[in-house]
């Protein structure tokens, strides 16, 4: 057998065959004629289900193939699994993306990164229960079977994992939690920054989870005080995704019975973590990802239809600069120096204390945390026998646009409507409004983003889709009708090089025509399949 040759790299690749033989065993020969009966190590390809144990049709269609590769800085290991990718899709029929780290996400910002720079109205540690009237709704007077403070709803938070952080004692679900990185169900925190990966964000899931459950016995308090949290641990960096390892912790949350799930990460996001969101949104729970930071755009989970999308705003009711926008955002929360329980791992023992952080992650749990209490306040049972258990999202998103929110001084003359959602979040006026009936409820967009240009709109949100294909057309040197007919992994491809390259992004969307220097960040980042694709067109 072969020994591991120091250039080589790990790659995975996320199979979901279009056929009906989706036997594993099938499936290894195929993928053994393909991409040869070894991986650069001598071992057989490896070939598992992304969602082990489940019953859902849809969801036992998705496979993770992995191996090494031989990889060289010249020609690193995302051209070769794209490459592989296209092999694979090509001869099986099948659609296939690599599960590669996504850093479309932007980096947030801690108090010490910030300048000391906040606003005089988050001072107050608890500033955020009152912007969106959290107390007001603890008060409001429950129905037979509802309860206050978010009190017996699972919150599924799939992010770093869990901590002894002091604010948080009481607030974990110790029997639910699951580790997907590690296989194991112990979700800690191992609170470890490796040295060759700088964006990685221990402590992140206690920073989150401490705005949707601190009991207020210290200094901080939740949206949902009384709420459970079931820490799924899923990614060491909320910047660098693995989407893979995401969709299976949106399964493992909602087959533990999680009512809400959240995610403070994002991503370029790929077919199997939609179907994971779109089978636990089918099975009455209430799924929302963070818009993102820094980087403009709405990344993915959030800018899918079923996912609901947060963005942030700051004490002043306004619009945090740092956060993602756009039309696919339903709502905005708090989310520029809100207090959370801190963890310093770069001490030993890690620091725990308190501590203002900027970001759409914590935008997303304040929701989180309105959610619960929603589903608290009514009791899941009586919304799902009121609306249906494939309609509770909806019916959460609906009475979020109608009653629940509030919309602040110049929010709609500065055009935040479009931008930001329909306004803050109001707890008090969500859970003071009535359940709406089955037929007064949208139900979120059932048909696939799958035509080229809509998954590339996500990306390059400015131009409308004939423009859009214009300019794209020019990046490959093709002609805009053939934008249309790219294989969902060309698509991929370019999806993913969009959201790791600002400038490549930047020069497509606000140059009239992009032109050369754009094709040659392209040629510099792009598979020989995706280039030899461009060069046929």
């Amino acid at each position: 057998m072969r020994r591991p040759d120091p250039a080589v790299s790990s790659v995975r690749l996320l199979v979901r065959p279009r056929g009906d033989d989706d036997h594993p065993s099938g499936l290894r020969l195929e993928i053994g004629r393909v991409l040869g009966a070894a991986d650069e190590a001598g071992r057989p390809w490896a070939v598992e289900p992304l969602f082990p144990g489940t019953t859902d049709p849809e969801l036992r269609r998705h496979w993770v193939v992995s191996g090494v590769v031989q990889a060289s800085p010249a020609y690193d290991d995302t051209r070769v699994a794209y490459d592989l990718a296209a092999a694979l899709a090509r001869e099986l029929d099948a659609d296939v993306e690599p599960d590669l780290p996504s850093s479309a996400y932007g980096v947030e910002a801690r108090e010490a990164d910030s300048g000391g720079g906040h606003l005089p109205g988050s001072a107050d540690r608890r500033w955020v229960v009152d912007a969106v009237r959290a107390r007001a709704a603890w008060a409001l007077p429950r129905g037979p079977g509802g309860a206050a403070r978010g009190e017996g709803v699972l919150v599924g938070s799939v992010d770093t994992g869990y901590t002894d952080h002091p604010e948080l004692a009481g607030a974990w679900s110790f029997d639910l939690d699951h580790d997907v990185l590690d296989g194991d169900e112990d979700a800690r925190d191992p609170l470890r920054r490796r040295w060759y990966v700088p964006l990685d964000t221990p402590g992140h899931g206690t920073h989150t989870a401490s705005v949707i459950g601190c009991r207020g016995d210290g200094v901080l308090l939740g949206v949902a005080p009384r709420a459970t949290i079931v820490p799924i641990r899923a990614v060491r960096s909320v910047v660098q995704v693995l989407d893979g390892d995401v969709a299976r912790a949106v399964h493992e949350a909602h087959r533990r019975g999680c009512r809400v799930i959240t995610m403070s990460l994002g991503g370029r996001g790929f077919f199997g973590l939609r179907a994971a969101i779109r089978a636990a949104v089918g099975d009455g729970v209430v799924v929302m990802a963070a818009a993102g930071n820094t980087v403009g755009i709405v990344v993915a989970p959030a800018s899918y239809p079923e996912c609901i999308a947060v963005a942030a705003t700051n004490a002043d009711s306004e619009p945090w600069a740092g956060s993602s926008r756009g039309p696919a955002v339903d709502v905005s929360a708090p989310g520029e120096s809100v207090w959370v329980a801190s963890v310093d791992a770069r001490v030993d023992p890690p620091a725990f204390g308190e501590g203002r952080h900027h970001g759409t992650s914590f935008a997303v749990a304040t929701l989180a945390g309105v959610a619960a209490l929603w589903i608290a306040h009514h009791g899941h049972d009586r919304i799902v026998a009121q609306v249906g258990r494939a309609n509770v999202q909806a019916a959460f998103l609906h009475l979020v646009r109608s009653h629940g929110h509030r919309v602040p001084p110049g929010w709609t003359e500065n055009g935040w409507d479009e931008l930001y959602g329909v306004g803050i979040v109001d707890a008090a006026g969500l859970l003071a409004a009535p359940l709406p009936s089955a037929g007064d409820l949208v139900p979120a967009e059932a048909l696939e983003i799958a035509d080229p240009v809509s998954r590339l709109s996500a990306l390059l949100p400015g131009l409308g889709r004939d423009e859009l294909r214009l300019r794209v057309a020019e990046l490959l040197g093709t002609a805009p009708r053939a934008v249309d007919e790219l294989p969902p992994v060309a698509v991929s491809e370019l999806v993913y090089r969009l959201g790791e390259d600002d400038e490549l992004r930047d020069g497509i969307e606000h140059s009239v025509r992009p032109g050369a220097k754009a094709r040659r960040l392209l040629e510099r980042t792009a598979s020989r399949t995706l280039l030899s694709r461009a060069q046929d067109g």
